[in-house]
Order: C-alpha cells, then structure tokens, then sequence
C-alpha cells in the first residue's frame, strides 16, 4: 500500500513539473544586494546546504531575503518576514509561553506546551533553536533571511520537518560605519529607535554592536466599563516596552582560519501575554459570561485585569493586573579552520537562556476572572562539528556530529472566580457547582523540570559524473533521551476552594517517583537523495527525496491526576518528494521559480484545548502537497522592478479517527462520546490548521534619482490568503475568511544612501487577523450530547492599519 503511495505521488510531482514547460524554479528572492558573488541580478549566497553556495544552483525550495530588502518593507521582526515569504505562517497565540505560531505549509509545532518543539526551527547564525521565544533575538541588524520549505533533517536536524528559518545577522564591517534610524508609528502610538556601530580594531580583529528599543502603547482600545470589578489599568493594548542589543566579534588572524562571536541580550515587559486577545464569535451574540462584546476580530476588545485577591493568595500575581516580564541570552561561537584548499573544518558552539515570568486573567472578560500565573525557564547547550571538501573531482562529502543538553523549568498556579452576578449561571451550567462571589476556586498548582540529551550525525555524498549533474545522498541519525527530573503538584490536585486568611496552597506534593512514565527515548534515521541537473548557469531543474523528524516528549500542563496520567507523545516523521526548477532568462533581468511538493506526515502533533490546559496528542497522519511559483522581473524602465508569488497548498488529515471536538459540539455536527468516555470526533479528510490553499502576492517596486544628489523610492506590495482553520478540532467558528493586506512605502534619500526619510504604511487595508483560536474556557457546555451548547471563541488578532515614518542616518563609508 505503501509504496503504491509513493508511486502515486511521484507521478502527482512530474506531472505538475511537466506542466510547468521551462520556467518552473525553487522559491528564491528578492534581493539583489544581498551577498552577491557576482553582479548578476539577484544570484544571492546562500548556506542551504551549509556551505556557500548561489541561490539558483541550491537544489531547495528556499526564499533568501537581503538586507535591502528588509529595509524597504521596513521588516524589523520575523513577523514581518511572513508578509514576505508565501505560505509562512508567523503571529502571536493567544498566553502561549513560547509567544507565538510558527506554520510553513500547514506544518506547525505545539507551542502551547512550553516543553515542545516547534516543527519550524530558527537557526540563527548557525545556532539551532526549535522554540518560538526566541524569535526576538533576531529583530535588528538583519543581513538575510533564507526560509528554507520541507524537511531539512540532513543538514539541521531533528526539529526542522516543516523548514527552517535561517537568520544572519551583520558581522563586522572592514571600515568604520555606524547608523541610526528612527521610526514612529501613529495608530499604536510605537516609537522605534535602532542603530549599529561597526569597523575594524587592528588588522586581524573587527567588532560590532547592535540593538534597538521599542515601547508601544497599543492600537486595540480595551471597553471594560469603569464601573466593572475587574477593571484594568491599561485601556490600548498591547503595550510593551522592548529592548536589546547584540555585540559580534569577528577575528581572521590567517587566511585559513577565522572565528567570530556573537552575543545577545534581550528584554521584554509587556502587558499580560493575551492582551491582544479578543473574542472572535460568540453563539449567543456577546459573550457567555455577561459582558458585553461585539465578539469580532477588530479594534474593540475587553480585557480585564485579574483583581486584587489574587495578590492576596500569591504575590506574583502582584496587583492583579496582567504582566509579563521575558528576559533571553543567545551566543554563538563559529570557527573555520581551513587545513587545505579542498577542506573546511567548522565548529558551531551555541546557548540559548531565556527566563519568563507573566500572569493574565485568561478569560479575556470582566464578568469572570481566570487568573493564572506562568513560569518559564530553558536553557540550550549545543555543539555542532562539520567537515566538508570541495575537491575539482567528482566526489565530495559533507558530515558532522550534533550534541545538545537541554533544561526545561515551567510552572503555573491557576484561580477561578466570578466578578459579577450575572457570571454564576455560566459557571454552574459547566458542572463546576456554585461559585461563591469573589471567592477564588484554585484549578491548578504544578511544577515540572524535564532534562534532555540529543546525539546526532549526518553524512551527505556529492557526485558528479558530468559537470552538469549532481547526484547527492545522505542521512542523519538522530538518539534522544527527556526525563522529568522533578513534577509538584498542589495539595489535592491542586483543586479546591481558597481561604485567603487560611492560605495552605503553596504545600506541593513530590508526584515524580509516582508518574507513569517519566522518561523517554527515540531515535530515527532521516535519509535525502536528490538530483539535479543545471545545463547552464541560469537553469536548475532538480528533484529531492526527504526525510524529516519532530522529537517526542512531555505534556506540561494541568491534568486532574498527574501521576496516574501518561503525560508523553510520540515524535512525528514526515517524508516524500519535491521537485523544481530555477531559471534566469531575458539576460537575467526575469528570474522564475516554481516547485511542487508531496508529503505525508506521521503521528502529526496537535494541541487539545480544555478549559484551562493544554495537551499535545499525536493524529494519525496526514497528507499535503502542492505548487509555488514566484518570479522577479527588472522592468526596461530604469529602477522599475516588480515580484509577484502563488502557492497552492492541499494539506488533509489522512486519519484522525479520535480527533478532539469544539466545545458544545453535538452528535449531529460529528462528536459523539468515545470508549474512553472523552468527546470525540472523526476528522479524516479534514483539513489541518493553518494551512491556507491559496498564498498570492505581487508588488513593484521603483528608485529614480531627482538630482544628483537625492533619489526617490515608491513600493507597494499586496498579499492575498484564502481562508483557513485555527485549530485542531476544526471549530468553524474558528475559521479565518480570506484577508488581503497592502504595504506601501515612500522614501527620499541621497543618492550615496547616507540619510533616508520614510513614510511606510502596513495593513492599509486595517484587516485584523488572526492564526490561531480556542474556545473561551467554562463556556458551551454539554460536548458530545444532543444538549451540546457551543462555546464563545477567541484568538489573538494582528495588528491593525500602522503608517510609520522613519528617519535613518549613517556616518562613515
């Protein structure tokens, strides 16, 4: 059956490329500038493969953005990023520790457990990072952007089988130069200040030293009445204050060896982790609990503060206004020894720390309080070894070995209570009896440390048996071993009632020598073939075989007998084929791309919202493939370039016969009680989450010069989504509608690029988004019954309409 699978998907492949006549290409970009070996239009460098190579000859579907670029598009953060490469999928979910979703094809990883991994990893210079915190640890300074799409097992390992998204930041320039840009935006009221100082101690030793601040006051207008008992401090959200700062020390004593360091500290206080929250839909036309709300994605949202008890039972809630306070270190260490022309030697060493503290009322509402208190703490010890030749023969290799040491600390202590008369109702209709006014009801009290080893090598075979073919192979073996050293739990559960005079709740009860499993190893062998054959220096066409794997693990949330429950999930695998061509024609002023994909993943990893926790369990598989194309196109008109992309994507479960259901789902939409006596629903060829069928963009952009001294630009780019599913049970009324955003930018600079003045505008259309929902907990009630009540949903929506000006200055050459 198997393999009839996999003749069938051949066949899907090479009949999509057939179609495709001469002009199909690996996704590639956008920018010129960035990292040019020659001077021909945009043959950028990239390190796909780990080694340096043009982006037209790199058999992977990849998008590479340069520095330019970013700087056009006024792109600051990886968010940013997803405006740019189709089908990417980055924004922030909805209290999640981790602080956001990353997706690539429909392929994302459970965020929600702060233990998991995200199946888009960052790599940022060389260091491998597979959870979403530390995306802000690249929000300045950027040289390029590689997004690299599929599994990309061999050359980055384990939690890559969505893609990568690799970042490089600037390194030391060979002369002085410094620059500074300021920017501020009128909606949210955000002021940005960034800048960079760079050049060259002696001969042998260049520095540079980045960073930005950031304070924004919000463009979301909260409408909790004065009069509400848990009416909060902040009225705009969100409201954060950023910053950070990057130091890179590069040293080139020889020619056949350099090193370079690059250290970042980053912090982040904000406004509670859902103060971008808002209700979605509500069945009942406002929400459940008595409030009032227009319950849909827009300016308008309530968010009330937890209330003064809570700092009673615990002083971390502090006052009881939602807060959270982050603070990250990422280092890097890369070496390269050079014993010969033909061998290079690199050594990759990285850690990664972050530390998180925050506490929100994750009812999103002023009628009923769920406060709730979250720690955080990671820290990420990797060391990577590489060898690779490049030999005038036929024959070369590229091999490394990975070693990874991870520790893992998280936390939570969870109330619940009414605020107001009209929230009892709500509450007694989910079973949970009488809830006495203002009288905090604990959910949860738990702790829980998990230790991790990872152990892998890789070994790729390059032969060429003609200079115009390239046939590689090659796979990376890969152990890991998670271990809960340490799980508390609260007395009784930590369930119960809460006498603030009388408070013994901080008593955690040792569960780990009691859990029914608490270690866990696996293991896979991820293999990659591919050929390619590139006639001429403008043409690839190639074809991969690939592999990819997403580790198992532990759930680290509320559950009612954490001792008695197995907490672990098993890894997912993914594997199938790619295939694409890339071309530069018309005198390589037109480059086009396009690939096609197919896919099946195993044991996909899917996050199962209840009330106040979270679970990852594993559906059984799933099914995705589809086409991208892309094309950049530098006009005969002088300074007139335009781009344009689409992406079709058809990503299904295979089968996921015990799915979770939506809350008040009936029998009748699908859910009926299972063996286990949880609702269950049978959502086999359903389609995932986050997986959007269509991704369209297109734009231009244009420079002329207005004296000899001063140049003018104008882009404009538009971005077009068709609708798409926000979670795993696939509630409709978590469906996302079809959105199309428009970026424009003007600017005046000189013509040496020394000073600039930009008015940039995003979301011009003011469309608010979002990526992923839940259900509101304790709301709908009866799930799996023909009495089912369907629940009030909400979701972490985007940011508004922004015009941001912005001033840049640089000093020196």
């Amino acid at each position: 059956m198997k393999s009839h699978i996999l003749v069938r998907d051949s066949l899907f492949v090479a009949a999509l490329l057939a179609s495709s006549s001469s002009i199909a290409m690996a996704q590639g970009s956008t920018d010129s500038t960035a990292h040019q070996p020659t001077a021909s239009l945009d043959d950028i460098v990239v390190t796909a493969r780990k080694r340096d190579e043009s982006s037209i000859a790199v058999p992977v579907v990849m998008t590479a953005v340069g520095a330019s670029e970013l700087s056009r598009r006024s792109v600051t953060n990886l968010d940013g990023i997803a405006r740019i490469v189709p089908q990417l999928i980055i924004a922030p979910q909805n209290g999640s520790v981790q602080g956001g979703n990353i997706a690539l094809r429909g392929i994302s990883g459970p965020d929600s457990n702060p233990f998991g991994d995200q199946a888009v990893s960052f790599n940022i210079d060389g260091v491998q990072i597979a959870k979403a915190t530390v995306r802000r640890m690249s929000d300045t300074d950027i040289a390029q952007v590689e997004v690299l799409k599929g599994p990309q097992a061999l050359f980055y390992g384990k939690n890559s089988p969505g893609g990568v998204v690799s970042i490089r930041t600037a390194d030391p320039t060979s002369s002085f130069e410094a620059k500074l840009s300021g920017g501020y935006e009128f909606n949210a009221d955000e002021l940005r200040l960034e800048g960079y100082v760079s050049g060259p101690v002696t001969e042998t030793l260049g520095v540079r030293l980045a960073g930005y601040y950031s304070r924004i006051e919000g463009d979301l207008n909260n409408q909790v009445p004065e009069t509400a008992y848990l009416y909060p401090k902040e009225q705009r959200l969100p409201h954060n204050r950023d910053y950070a700062i990057r130091g890179t020390v590069k040293w080139e004593p020889t020619d056949n060896f350099d090193a370079r360091l690059k250290v970042n500290v980053g912090r982040t206080k904000y406004a509670g982790p859902a103060q971008a929250g808002e209700f979605i839909h509500c069945p009942f036309g406002s929400p459940q609990s008595g409030s009032t709300d227009n319950c849909k994605a827009d300016d308008q949202i309530i968010r009330g503060s937890s209330g003064p008890i809570v700092g009673t039972l615990d002083p971390t809630f502090r006052d009881g206004e939602p807060y959270g306070r982050q603070r990250q270190i990422l280092t890097g260490l890369e070496m390269n020894y050079s014993p010969s022309d033909e061998v290079k030697l690199t050594s990759i060493t990285g850690y990664y720390d972050v530390d998180l503290i925050q506490a929100e009322n994750y009812e999103n509402d002023y009628s009923i309080a769920l406060p709730s208190r979250n720690i955080y703490k990671d820290k990420e010890f990797s060391q990577e070894l590489r060898v690779q030749t490049d030999y005038d023969g036929p024959l070369n290799f590229t091999a490394g070995v990975y070693l990874g040491v991870t520790k893992a600390e998280t936390g939570s202590k969870t109330f619940l209570f009414a605020a107001e008369e009209s929230g009892l109702a709500s509450l007694t209709a989910n079973g949970l009896g009488f809830i006495p006014l203002r009288t905090p009801f604990q959910i949860n009290n738990y702790y829980f440390v998990q230790k991790g080893t990872a152990y892998s090598a890789f070994l790729q075979m390059s032969y060429k048996p003609i200079e115009q073919i390239e046939i590689t192979a090659g796979g990376r073996y890969s152990y890991e071993k998670k271990k809960l050293t340490k799980v508390l739990n609260g007395i009784n559960g930590g369930v119960g009632f809460v006498d603030p005079v009388d408070n013994t709740f901080d008593n955690m009860v040792d569960v780990t020598d009691q859990l029914v499993k608490r270690s866990g190893n696996w293991n896979d062998f991820s293999p990659e073939i591919s050929v390619s054959y590139r006639p001429t220096q403008d043409l690839t066409i190639f074809g991969n075989y690939k592999h990819g794997f997403l580790s198992g693990g532990f759930n680290s949330s509320s559950v009612d007998n954490i001792a008695t429950t197995d907490l672990s999930y098993d890894p997912q695998t993914i594997k199938g084929f790619e295939a694409g061509v890339k071309a530069a024609l018309l005198d390589r002023t037109l480059r086009i791309n396009m690939a096609a994909y197919t896919y099946r993943v195993d044991d996909l990893q899917v996050v199962n919202f209840t009330n106040a926790s979270s679970t990852i369990r594993n559906a059984a598989s799933t099914k995705i493939k589809g086409v991208e194309f892309d094309f950049n196109y530098r006009t005969p008109l002088d300074g007139l370039s335009v781009h344009g992309a689409a992406a079709y994507n058809h990503a299904r479960y295979a089968a996921f016969a015990n799915a979770p259901c939506y809350n008040g789902q009936t029998p009748t939409l699908g859910c009926v009680i299972g063996a286990s006596g949880a609702p269950v629903q049978d959502l086999s060829g359903a389609e995932i989450p986050r997986a959007p069928r269509w991704n369209l963009s297109s734009g231009f952009s244009y420079e002329t010069p207005l004296s000899e001294a001063i140049k003018l630009g104008l882009s404009v780019d538009a971005n077009y989504s068709s609708s798409f599913l926000t979670d795993a049970t696939s509630a409709p009324n978590g469906r996302m509608p079809k959105y199309t955003l428009l970026d424009a930018s003007l600017r005046v600079g000189d013509t040496d690029d020394q000073w600039e003045i930009a008015l940039v505008g995003r979301n011009l259309t003011n469309k608010y988004y979002y990526v992923a929902s839940t259900d509101v907990p304790f709301t709908g009630s009866g799930t799996g019954t023909a009495a089912g009540v369907p629940g009030d949903r909400f979701a972490a929506v985007s940011r508004g309409r922004e015009v941001m000006i912005r001033l840049s200055y640089k000093f020196g050459q």
